[in-house]
């Protein structure tokens, strides 16, 4: 993983997916650290077959490649750290920032960004490569959005104007430019990827788990889980339950899997599926 992130940006006017795109030119995985950024997306994809709503310059969304050099099963701590680090960029310009198992970012409790990560296997390479797709609401409010939206997203430039007293530092623009909050977010990630060094091997061929640690307590810290009470719609392996499961968050396991203690004392691993929280 030797090129830096950014190194090579790929720029579209308009295109269906970012993340789509990437897979249908598969010859661009090769490259770790290469983004796709468009100005619009006419067909943005959410996590399970959900649409990413975009609207016309009033959105940040691209999508990066990286060679994560780890099984499937293993990354899923991806998705928490892309959630540190858009929480850390948008922290520069707004507070009461929680990010939400396993890939929101919301503000004031409502969602201003949506993670997609994507793993595809291709025969230059002995692992899954990852495609990382992130989607920002920047511009306008939520009331730009559709009807079914306007209750749970919020956008950063309505929550700066709310947080109109906060001092910025001289890094922020009063004026909030795509660009250079894309271009933060690339260093952030970077950064990131160096401090939370468990993809590389130490000696022995074992993982930094001193640094998994460290990501993981951080995005427990940044998401206020713990003790959240939540509904479970889906068993550990992923598959549709007969009757929900309620219980409280109790961690994360090494992998970035959420555990929640049920009513009954067990602890579950939720590995895929949605969460309710029943604390609103």
């Amino acid at each position: 993983m030797s090129e830096k992130i950014g190194t090579k940006i790929i720029h579209l006017n308009e295109v269906d997916s970012t993340n789509s795109y990437l897979k249908a030119n598969p010859e661009l995985l090769n490259q770790h650290g290469l983004v796709v950024l468009t100005d619009m997306q006419t067909s943005g994809r959410g996590r399970a077959a959900r649409k990413f709503v975009s609207l016309p310059g009033k959105n940040l969304t691209f999508s990066v490649v990286l060679h994560p050099q780890m099984p499937v099963g293993e990354i899923q701590i991806y998705s928490l750290l892309a959630s540190v680090v858009v929480a850390r960029v948008l922290e520069n310009y707004v507070s009461k920032i929680r990010l939400k198992w396993p890939n929101d970012v919301l503000v004031n409790e409502k969602k201003i960004c949506g993670i997609l990560l994507e793993t595809i296997t291709i025969s230059e390479q002995h692992f899954p490569i990852l495609i990382m797709g992130i989607g920002l609401n920047t511009k306008g409010n939520h009331t730009d959005y559709p009807e079914e939206l306007k209750d749970i997203v919020t956008t950063l430039e309505f929550e700066m104007s709310q947080n109109s007293n906060k001092i910025l530092n001289a890094e922020t623009a009063i004026t909030l430019k795509n660009q250079t909050v894309f271009h933060q977010l690339l260093k952030e990630l970077e950064f990131c990827l160096e401090k939370f060094n468990y993809t590389k091997k130490v000696s022995g061929n074992k993982k930094n788990t001193g640094c998994t640690s460290a990501l993981l307590n951080e995005w427990l810290q940044r998401s206020k889980a713990i003790g959240r009470k939540v509904c479970s719609l889906y068993n550990t392996q992923g598959q549709p339950n007969s009757s929900r499961t309620i219980g409280l968050i109790a961690g994360l396991t090494k992998e970035g899997y959420l555990q929640i203690r049920t009513e009954d004392g067990d602890i579950l691993t939720h590995v895929s599926g949605d969460i309710i929280d029943l604390n609103n």
